[in-house]
């Protein structure tokens, strides 16, 4: 089932027309995600295709970014802990920025723009082409069938992805550190190990999930309402991939606030 999005007056009301209609697709795809793993209906052989195809587009770049940001946090942690002589403390902040932050937002990064784009390019291509039409009047579930092996494809690989990306960031960071800034490594192990908590790990996993989670119901809600030809297709996936970047902030300013309020800082520097 697809909705039918009215033409509406102004900006505002556009926004707020569109936000309801996301908010009740995104309802009605997790309940229809749900009945078809209960009832063993979900489209094993497309969910396997679309891991792997997510997978595949989304690992390459995601590496490619983390490790440049994972130096550029190594340079200006490194310049400002020598400016306070506290270069003892790099690790730590390694373990704040790139575990606590980072590597979650690459992820969202690159589902949202990577794999967000394709999936709504797919999907809206397959709308003009009338092939969900085709779909609903056999009596297809459309949501079962193209968005829920979707959804279930882009949480396991935002998990797998940030648990490389973060793997990739903080040996970027320890690199640099040993190797240009000629920093003692136990120094960087210490301080990572003793500020770094396997809760920020998990943390970050749940981030990454949230996030891929979003971008994808995003993705697929523009993709299956696409119309106009291949510009309306065009459109569609501009606007998924905006929407899915402003979410992706939101959501991450409220997760971080509530794991500082449920989980306390650990340490406090001298």
């Amino acid at each position: 089932m697809t909705y039918e999005l009215p033409a509406t007056k102004g900006p505002l009301r556009d926004l707020m027309v569109q936000g309801g209609y996301v908010l009740g697709f995104s309802v009605q795809a997790l309940v229809s995600v749900g009945v078809a793993v209960v009832r063993r209906r979900l489209a094993l052989d497309e969910l396997i295709t679309q891991t792997l195809f997510i997978g595949r587009v989304c690992t390459g770049p995601a590496l490619l970014l983390m490790m440049p940001i994972g130096v550029f946090i190594a340079v200006s942690v490194g310049e400002l802990a020598g400016r306070i002589g506290a270069g003892g403390y790099s690790g730590a902040v390694v373990a704040f920025i790139v575990v606590g932050q980072a590597a979650a937002l690459v992820c969202a990064l690159m589902m949202a723009g990577v794999a967000g784009s394709a999936i709504c390019t797919d999907l809206g291509s397959r709308k003009i082409r009338e092939e969900v039409d085709a779909m609903e009047v056999m009596g297809l579930d459309v949501i079962e069938r193209l968005v829920a092996p979707r959804l279930i494809a882009a949480i396991i690989v935002s998990v797998a992805l940030c648990a490389m990306v973060t793997f990739g960031g903080v040996l970027a960071c320890y690199a640099y550190h040993i190797g240009v800034q000629q920093l003692p490594a136990g120094s960087f192990l210490a301080t990572f190990s003793q500020y770094g908590r396997v809760s920020d790990f998990v943390m970050a996993l749940i981030k990454a999930a949230v996030f891929g989670l979003t971008a994808t119901l995003v993705a697929t809600f523009k993709g299956l309402h696409a119309k106009g030809g291949p510009r309306g297709v065009a459109d569609s996936v501009n606007e998924a991939v905006v929407l899915a970047f402003a979410l992706v902030f939101i959501l991450n300013t409220i997760l971080s606030a509530l794991y500082t309020v449920v989980v306390p800082a650990v340490g406090s520097y001298r």
